[in-house]
Protein backbone atom coordinates (compact mmCIF):
# COMPACT_ATOMS: atom_id res chain seq x y z
CA UNK A 1 0.00 0.00 0.00
CA UNK A 2 2.81 2.38 0.80
CA UNK A 3 4.68 1.65 -2.69
CA UNK A 4 0.78 2.44 -4.04
CA UNK A 5 0.61 5.37 -2.41
CA UNK A 6 4.03 6.75 -3.23
CA UNK A 7 4.04 6.01 -6.99
CA UNK A 8 0.86 5.50 -8.45
CA UNK A 9 -0.28 9.32 -9.64
CA UNK A 10 -1.26 11.61 -6.87
CA UNK A 11 -4.66 11.21 -7.89
CA UNK A 12 -4.94 8.03 -6.18
CA UNK A 13 -3.47 9.20 -3.11
CA UNK A 14 -5.88 12.23 -2.75
CA UNK A 15 -8.37 10.15 -3.55
CA UNK A 16 -7.56 7.96 -0.53
CA UNK A 17 -7.05 10.79 1.71
CA UNK A 18 -10.29 12.03 0.53
CA UNK A 19 -12.26 8.72 1.60
CA UNK A 20 -10.48 8.18 4.75
CA UNK A 21 -11.22 12.28 5.70
CA UNK A 22 -14.74 11.07 4.91
CA UNK A 23 -14.30 8.16 7.97
CA UNK A 24 -12.65 10.30 9.78
CA UNK A 25 -15.30 13.05 9.96
CA UNK A 26 -18.08 10.25 10.46
CA UNK A 27 -16.22 9.24 13.59
CA UNK A 28 -15.24 12.40 14.96
CA UNK A 29 -17.68 15.08 13.79
CA UNK A 30 -19.63 15.44 16.84
CA UNK A 31 -15.71 16.48 18.79
CA UNK A 32 -14.88 18.61 15.55
CA UNK A 33 -18.25 20.37 15.31
CA UNK A 34 -18.18 21.25 19.37
CA UNK A 35 -14.57 22.31 18.86
CA UNK A 36 -14.95 24.60 16.01
CA UNK A 37 -18.37 26.30 17.14
CA UNK A 38 -16.86 27.58 20.67
CA UNK A 39 -13.63 28.62 18.97
CA UNK A 40 -15.83 30.35 16.17
CA UNK A 41 -19.46 31.03 17.58
CA UNK A 42 -19.12 34.21 14.95
CA UNK A 43 -19.21 31.48 12.33
CA UNK A 44 -22.40 29.60 11.03
CA UNK A 45 -22.83 25.98 10.87
CA UNK A 46 -21.85 25.83 6.63
CA UNK A 47 -18.63 27.30 8.03
CA UNK A 48 -18.10 25.29 10.91
CA UNK A 49 -19.07 22.09 8.54
CA UNK A 50 -16.49 23.18 5.54
CA UNK A 51 -13.59 23.70 7.94
CA UNK A 52 -14.33 20.32 9.97
CA UNK A 53 -14.46 17.83 7.09
CA UNK A 54 -11.26 19.45 5.32
CA UNK A 55 -9.74 19.47 8.48
CA UNK A 56 -10.44 15.82 8.70
CA UNK A 57 -9.13 15.48 5.12
CA UNK A 58 -6.29 16.72 6.21
CA UNK A 59 -5.51 14.66 8.90
CA UNK A 60 -5.93 11.75 6.77
CA UNK A 61 -3.45 13.74 4.31
CA UNK A 62 -1.06 13.39 7.27
CA UNK A 63 -1.76 10.14 7.84
CA UNK A 64 -0.76 8.21 4.56
CA UNK A 65 2.39 10.75 3.83
CA UNK A 66 3.33 8.83 7.22
CA UNK A 67 2.72 5.55 5.62
CA UNK A 68 4.31 6.67 2.11
CA UNK A 69 7.33 8.43 2.97
CA UNK A 70 9.52 5.75 3.29
CA UNK A 71 8.93 4.74 -0.45
CA UNK A 72 9.09 8.45 -1.68
CA UNK A 73 12.70 9.15 -3.01
CA UNK A 74 14.69 11.86 -1.92
CA UNK A 75 14.82 14.11 -4.91
CA UNK A 76 10.76 13.52 -4.97
CA UNK A 77 10.67 14.86 -1.43
CA UNK A 78 13.07 17.83 -1.95
CA UNK A 79 10.43 18.80 -5.29
CA UNK A 80 7.63 18.99 -2.37
CA UNK A 81 9.39 20.21 0.79
CA UNK A 82 10.97 23.87 0.66
CA UNK A 83 12.27 25.68 3.34
CA UNK A 84 12.04 29.13 4.50
CA UNK A 85 15.10 31.18 4.11
CA UNK A 86 14.22 32.74 7.66
CA UNK A 87 15.25 29.36 8.67
CA UNK A 88 18.96 29.48 8.01
CA UNK A 89 19.64 33.36 8.63
CA UNK A 90 18.15 36.08 10.78
CA UNK A 91 16.35 35.90 14.30
CA UNK A 92 14.48 32.47 13.86
CA UNK A 93 17.37 30.35 12.17
CA UNK A 94 17.56 27.04 13.55
CA UNK A 95 21.34 26.75 12.76
CA UNK A 96 24.80 27.91 14.02
CA UNK A 97 23.83 28.04 17.60
CA UNK A 98 26.15 27.54 20.55
CA UNK A 99 22.85 27.05 22.92
CA UNK A 100 20.51 24.27 22.15
CA UNK A 101 17.18 24.95 20.77
CA UNK A 102 13.49 24.05 21.66
CA UNK A 103 11.07 23.98 18.95
CA UNK A 104 7.56 24.12 19.64
CA UNK A 105 6.03 22.22 17.05
CA UNK A 106 1.60 22.28 16.45
CA UNK A 107 -1.03 19.56 15.08
CA UNK A 108 -0.83 20.85 11.50
CA UNK A 109 -1.49 18.94 8.69
CA UNK A 110 2.33 17.95 6.97
CA UNK A 111 4.10 17.57 10.24
CA UNK A 112 5.38 14.46 9.53
CA UNK A 113 7.47 16.61 6.45
CA UNK A 114 9.37 18.25 9.47
CA UNK A 115 11.65 15.20 9.72
CA UNK A 116 13.45 16.29 6.37
CA UNK A 117 14.51 19.18 7.95
CA UNK A 118 18.22 18.10 8.12
CA UNK A 119 18.18 17.35 4.03
CA UNK A 120 17.99 21.30 3.26
CA UNK A 121 21.41 22.37 4.44
CA UNK A 122 24.96 21.20 5.94
CA UNK A 123 24.50 24.06 8.82
CA UNK A 124 21.22 22.02 9.91
CA UNK A 125 22.80 18.00 9.16
CA UNK A 126 25.55 19.06 11.66
CA UNK A 127 23.24 19.92 14.52
CA UNK A 128 21.78 16.73 17.12
CA UNK A 129 17.79 16.65 16.26
CA UNK A 130 15.59 14.67 18.78
CA UNK A 131 11.68 14.68 18.62
CA UNK A 132 9.71 13.79 21.75
CA UNK A 133 6.97 11.43 20.60
CA UNK A 134 4.22 8.65 21.73
CA UNK A 135 4.92 5.40 20.41
CA UNK A 136 2.06 3.30 18.95
CA UNK A 137 0.93 -0.09 20.72
CA UNK A 138 1.23 -1.53 17.14
CA UNK A 139 4.24 -3.06 16.96
CA UNK A 140 4.78 -3.11 13.45
CA UNK A 141 3.11 -0.10 12.93
CA UNK A 142 5.73 1.58 15.72
CA UNK A 143 8.52 0.22 13.44
CA UNK A 144 7.42 1.51 10.06
CA UNK A 145 6.65 4.70 11.72
CA UNK A 146 9.76 5.35 13.89
CA UNK A 147 11.87 4.25 10.36
CA UNK A 148 9.89 6.75 8.14
CA UNK A 149 10.66 9.62 10.75
CA UNK A 150 14.48 8.66 11.41
CA UNK A 151 15.43 8.23 7.57
CA UNK A 152 16.99 11.35 7.79
CA UNK A 153 18.86 11.61 10.44
CA UNK A 154 16.09 13.33 13.12
CA UNK A 155 16.22 10.42 16.43
CA UNK A 156 12.75 9.95 18.04
CA UNK A 157 12.69 9.36 21.87
CA UNK A 158 9.62 7.94 23.51
CA UNK A 159 7.55 9.79 26.38
CA UNK A 160 7.64 6.36 27.96
CA UNK A 161 11.49 6.67 28.18
CA UNK A 162 10.92 10.30 30.32
CA UNK A 163 12.58 13.41 28.79
CA UNK A 164 16.49 12.78 29.84
CA UNK A 165 17.15 12.05 26.21
CA UNK A 166 15.38 15.20 25.43
CA UNK A 167 17.05 17.76 27.32
CA UNK A 168 20.33 15.98 27.02
CA UNK A 169 19.94 16.64 23.34
CA UNK A 170 19.63 20.60 24.30
CA UNK A 171 21.80 20.65 27.26
CA UNK A 172 24.77 19.57 24.55
CA UNK A 173 23.41 22.57 21.91
CA UNK A 174 21.28 20.59 19.97
CA UNK A 175 17.35 20.76 18.77
CA UNK A 176 14.33 19.28 20.40
CA UNK A 177 10.87 18.92 19.07
CA UNK A 178 7.77 18.81 21.16
CA UNK A 179 4.80 19.61 20.61
CA UNK A 180 2.38 22.12 22.35
CA UNK A 181 -1.29 22.07 21.85
CA UNK A 182 -2.23 18.24 22.56
CA UNK A 183 -4.24 17.23 25.39
CA UNK A 184 -2.69 16.46 28.48
CA UNK A 185 -3.96 15.76 32.09
CA UNK A 186 -1.29 17.34 33.73
CA UNK A 187 -0.88 20.71 31.95
CA UNK A 188 -1.12 24.36 33.19
CA UNK A 189 -4.73 26.07 32.60
CA UNK A 190 -4.40 28.36 29.70
CA UNK A 191 -7.42 30.36 27.71
CA UNK A 192 -7.38 29.65 23.91
CA UNK A 193 -9.90 30.43 21.68
CA UNK A 194 -12.59 31.33 24.32
CA UNK A 195 -12.13 28.11 26.54
CA UNK A 196 -9.91 27.21 29.65
CA UNK A 197 -7.55 23.92 28.42
CA UNK A 198 -4.93 21.86 29.93
CA UNK A 199 -1.77 22.84 28.23
CA UNK A 200 1.87 21.53 28.42
CA UNK A 201 3.90 23.51 29.96
CA UNK A 202 7.02 20.89 28.84
CA UNK A 203 8.85 22.45 26.00
CA UNK A 204 9.14 25.76 28.16
CA UNK A 205 10.47 24.08 31.07
CA UNK A 206 13.37 22.80 28.86
CA UNK A 207 14.06 25.96 27.12
CA UNK A 208 14.27 27.88 30.59
CA UNK A 209 16.09 25.23 32.01
CA UNK A 210 18.89 25.18 29.29
CA UNK A 211 18.43 28.57 28.71
CA UNK A 212 17.88 27.56 24.96
CA UNK A 213 16.60 29.32 21.97
CA UNK A 214 13.02 29.45 21.94
CA UNK A 215 11.19 28.82 18.28
CA UNK A 216 7.78 28.06 16.68
CA UNK A 217 8.88 25.39 13.95
CA UNK A 218 5.76 24.25 11.68
CA UNK A 219 5.35 22.74 8.16
CA UNK A 220 2.83 25.30 6.02
CA UNK A 221 0.87 23.79 3.58
CA UNK A 222 1.29 24.70 0.40
CA UNK A 223 -0.80 22.09 -1.59
CA UNK A 224 -1.33 17.86 -1.10
CA UNK A 225 1.72 16.39 0.00
CA UNK A 226 3.27 19.88 -0.35
CA UNK A 227 4.60 22.08 2.09
CA UNK A 228 7.42 24.82 3.04
CA UNK A 229 9.25 24.29 6.73
CA UNK A 230 9.75 27.64 8.62
CA UNK A 231 9.82 29.21 12.45
CA UNK A 232 9.21 31.91 14.48
CA UNK A 233 11.37 33.32 17.50
CA UNK A 234 9.37 33.00 20.77
CA UNK A 235 10.93 36.15 22.70
CA UNK A 236 9.78 35.01 26.37
CA UNK A 237 12.78 33.05 28.71
CA UNK A 238 10.60 31.88 31.29
CA UNK A 239 8.63 29.11 30.93
CA UNK A 240 4.95 30.17 31.62
CA UNK A 241 5.45 32.77 29.42
CA UNK A 242 6.93 30.77 27.04
CA UNK A 243 3.40 28.36 27.20
CA UNK A 244 1.85 32.02 26.91
CA UNK A 245 3.20 32.96 23.54
CA UNK A 246 3.76 30.10 21.88
CA UNK A 247 -0.20 29.52 22.27
CA UNK A 248 -1.27 33.09 21.56
CA UNK A 249 0.82 32.19 17.91
CA UNK A 250 -1.09 29.33 17.67
CA UNK A 251 -4.44 30.97 18.06
CA UNK A 252 -3.55 34.40 15.54
CA UNK A 253 -2.29 31.65 13.16
CA UNK A 254 -6.08 30.04 13.01
CA UNK A 255 -7.58 32.87 13.22
CA UNK A 256 -5.77 34.26 9.81
CA UNK A 257 -7.58 32.51 7.60
CA UNK A 258 -9.99 29.39 6.36
CA UNK A 259 -6.79 27.95 4.99
CA UNK A 260 -4.80 27.95 8.05
CA UNK A 261 -7.65 26.94 10.59
CA UNK A 262 -8.40 23.74 8.39
CA UNK A 263 -5.00 22.54 8.42
CA UNK A 264 -4.94 22.27 12.41
CA UNK A 265 -6.19 18.75 13.93
CA UNK A 266 -9.61 20.03 15.15
CA UNK A 267 -10.71 16.06 15.39
CA UNK A 268 -8.28 16.39 18.20
CA UNK A 269 -10.21 17.61 21.93
CA UNK A 270 -7.71 19.68 22.84
CA UNK A 271 -10.16 21.29 25.78
CA UNK A 272 -10.53 17.63 27.37
CA UNK A 273 -9.02 18.30 30.58
CA UNK A 274 -9.60 22.30 30.52
CA UNK A 275 -13.29 21.75 32.89
CA UNK A 276 -11.13 20.77 36.13
CA UNK A 277 -10.17 24.44 36.02
CA UNK A 278 -12.06 27.08 37.52
CA UNK A 279 -11.00 31.06 37.78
Amino acid sequence: YAWLLANLPEVFARVNAWVFGQCIWLLRRKIVLNNLQQAFPEKDKTWWNKIGKLSCQRTAEMSLFGIASASISEKELLTRIKLNPNILEGSSRLNHSEKGTVCFVPHFSLMEMMTTIRLFDSSLAQRNWVTLYRPLDLAAAENWIKKSRERFGMKLVSRREGFGRTMEAVRQGGVACVLFDQNTHQGIPLKFLNRTCAVTNLPGIIAQRFNAEARIFWAHRTGFWRCELNAFELKAKDSTALTEESNAWLAQQLQSSDEVCADWLWAHNRWKSGDQFSY
